[in-house]
């Protein structure tokens, strides 16, 4: 005997496959599980993202070039005849348009005094036939040292309202005083005479000091000082 067939089970599978197709459409397809290693990797990755990176080293020191074992003073930079020379480290302490400014002074002042150490032993004034050392005692003697003490002070004075001006940025250049009667700076080679003006000034100014111990101490007073 045949088993009698509900007239409902065509219309309940339908709608048991339609009830099926739309779960499935409104949960999608079930992710695809990760790897644990390849997790574990992703997570460091990330990690070490987060850390910043370190900075990079500091640049190396420059050492000077006139004293090798000690580094260079960077506010020496852009001078003329900048050789890297502060052993003492003065251009951190004092303004480095001022000392400029004195090294140009000194620098200048020597040179004329070079001159004038050298030229008695070439040739004499009518009536002052003194070598250096008894020259500054016979000055000394009759006032003359005063006078220069007096002019020089006057000059100073004068220039010290140029120095001031310039530490408080009028724009003047140490050791500037418009002092060009030879047009020099005009041909177009001011930096090549500003370098030569420098070094020369060291120069007289280390030739003058053992010039004058050497006539003072060793009884040599003409030139070439050497006894």
């Amino acid at each position: 005997m045949e088993e009698a067939r509900s007239p409902h089970t065509p219309l309940a599978a339908m709608f048991a496959t339609l009830a099926l197709t739309a779960t499935l459409a409104f949960n999608g397809p079930a992710p695809r599980a990760v790897p644990r290693g390849r997790a574990v990797s992703v997570r460091m990755e990330e990690a070490v993202a987060e850390v910043e990176a370190p900075p990079p080293p500091p640049p190396a020191p420059v050492m000077s070039a006139s004293v090798p074992f000690l580094v260079k003073n960077k506010n020496l930079d852009g001078l003329v005849g900048d050789s890297g020379f502060d052993p003492l480290g003065l251009s951190n302490v004092l303004p480095i348009d001022w000392m400029v400014e004195a090294e140009l002074k000194h620098g200048r002042v020597c040179m004329l005094a070079v001159v004038g150490m050298i030229a008695p032993g070439i040739a004499h004034l009518p009536g002052r036939d003194f070598d250096v050392v008894a020259a500054h005692n016979a000055n000394l003697a009759n006032g003359a040292m005063s006078q220069i003490l007096l002019w020089t002070g006057l000059l100073e004075v004068t220039s010290l309202i140029a120095i001031v001006q310039m530490l408080e940025g009028s724009g003047r250049k140490p050791g500037d005083y418009g002092f060009d009667p030879m047009g020099f700076s005009k041909k177009g080679n001011t930096e090549r005479m500003a370098l030569a003006e420098v070094k020369n000034g060291r120069l007289a100014m280390l030739a003058f000091s053992g010039m004058i111990t050497q006539a003072a101490l060793c009884d040599s007073p003409t030139f070439p000082f050497l006894g």
